[in-house]
């Protein structure tokens, strides 16, 4: 028996006087959200509930205020506080409500093996205002014969709470000394990029420097017509970091764009009518290499059935008029007199994300095929949908493409030297990669796709 449930906990930093301490912390324990809260609120299973409970009332023992979750959001929804289609703006919402300042999410399994029942917890504490990270833990619980959801929770809990609760001071000053404030990552309720996963340490250093390289790199997040696509911004900085460190770019030569608009598109790549744009300009003739990468929404016309990037501006009923047209980015490319062209797309063209009436629609780009000495690496196939990797809070393609990276998981000859196919073959394995997990956390079909007639140049050399 397997039974997966996740805990999302959000506490605040406040005064008040109670028995446990004269300057305790607020603690609210919330259900991790795939979508957002207010949904996840609605679907919350017993197991779920039960481990709320417990760690609440072991918090309450260390002399925290734990504040009730389903008290909170029945408040919330009876003020319209879930009429959003913004997961930020819940979670914003009800931090407020409980006068958060630092949050924990808790991920967890109810598992059984030969000598009885166990939970696993996978915590990461963040500080409410910036989404940063301040400790990760995790633990296992012993195995019993108990079925006890609580009793296993609180095994398991009291095995790490100590590790937890060192960055949650009750003392509000000495939390100051530890927490760094500097970078919010909600704007005004938008969503900022933050780097908090595995991959985005640790990331292995180029053999050389690229000088004359040029890179365009493109996360779009805060979509004001559609729903956001929560982690491209994180991909893109996560991207830029792997360009300047991995593949020795360098940082004047990359375009880091977040939240382009169709202007920005143009600006950069060039339209129709003027093919010329900004990349044209900043290349040096047969010496500069180009990285181009885009994380964000893309769909379907659905009059001319050309494939579009999306704008965060854009009505997905008005593509045509709002979207930047495929076409024309791979024939303005065309004519960059680069060494190597190289587009990596953590977005899907299918309109399944976009279009919730209609049927995924199939379409040919003539993609990177024209232009020479190019290679495309894309997320996935042309009917499916590319998913998120929440835990890891990046695209699950992007996740991927960074680990094989910095693991050098895909230099399978182990030389230093990795490609773009090797890359490609990491990223599809189909029981260790994107189409398992794909399948495994969404339900969903996912398969990376490669074109070019170069793709077995070398992308990375790193050191050793």
């Amino acid at each position: 028996m397997r039974l997966f449930f996740s805990i999302f906990f959000i506490y605040s930093l406040s005064l008040f006087s109670s028995i446990y301490a004269q300057n305790g912390t607020q603690i609210i324990v919330l259900p991790y959200h795939e979508a957002d809260l207010c949904e996840a609120f609605d679907n919350m299973t017993t197991k779920s509930r039960e481990v709320i409970d417990e760690i609440s009332a072991g918090l309450r023992g260390q002399g925290y205020r734990s504040a009730s979750f389903t008290a909170i959001m029945r408040n919330l929804k009876t003020r319209g506080g879930c009429d959003t289609q913004n997961p930020n703006k819940i979670l914003s919402n009800i931090i407020t409500e409980a006068k958060c300042k630092y949050y924990l999410t808790v991920e967890s399994s109810f598992e059984k093996n030969s000598e009885g029942y166990y939970v696993n917890l996978n915590i990461s504490a963040y500080n409410a205002e910036t989404r940063e990270v301040v400790s990760y833990v995790s633990a296992q619980s012993d195995n019993a014969s108990t079925t006890d959801t609580r009793a296993l929770a609180r095994n398991a809990w009291q095995k790490i709470t100590t590790q937890v609760t060192e960055y949650i001071s009750l003392q509000p000053a000495k939390k100051e000394e530890i927490v760094d404030n500097k970078k919010p990552v909600i704007d005004n309720e938008k969503i900022v990029a933050k780097l908090t996963s595995d991959v985005d340490i640790n990331i292995p250093q180029a053999k050389n420097q690229n000088p004359d390289a040029i890179a365009v790199v493109i996360g779009n997040t805060n979509y004001t017509k559609t729903r956001a696509v929560k982690y491209a911004l994180n991909d893109a900085l996560a991207m830029k970091k792997y360009l300047i460190e991995a593949f020795g770019f360098k940082e004047a030569n990359i375009f880091h764009i977040e939240d382009a608009t169709k202007s920005d598109f143009e600006l950069m790549f060039g339209n129709k009518e003027q093919q010329k744009g900004k990349l044209f300009n900043a290349v040096k003739k047969g010496k500069s290499d180009v990285f181009i990468f885009y994380s964000g929404h893309g769909a379907p016309g659905l009059k001319d059935k050309n494939a579009y990037f999306i704008p965060i501006g854009c009505d997905p009923q008005y593509i045509e008029i709002g979207g930047y047209v495929t076409e024309t980015f791979y024939r303005n490319l065309s004519i960059i007199p680069a060494k190597s062209m190289t587009v990596v797309l953590d977005a899907c063209f299918s309109g399944a994300e976009l279009f919730q009436n209609i049927s995924p629609i199939v379409i040919k780009p003539k993609g990177i095929m024209g232009i020479k000495n190019g290679n495309m690496l894309a997320s996935s196939r042309d009917a499916e949908v590319s998913g998120w990797y929440n835990e890891k809070e990046h695209g699950l393609f992007t996740y991927f493409f960074l680990k094989a990276i910095q693991d050098k998981t895909a230099d399978i000859d182990k030389n230093n030297k990795i490609t773009l196919n090797e890359i490609y073959r990491f990223t599809s394995d189909e029981t260790e990669a994107v189409p398992f997990l794909a399948r495994k956390l969404h339900g969903i079909d996912q398969n990376p796709v490669i074109q070019g007639t170069s793709v077995n140049t070398i992308l990375v050399e790193l050191n050793r």
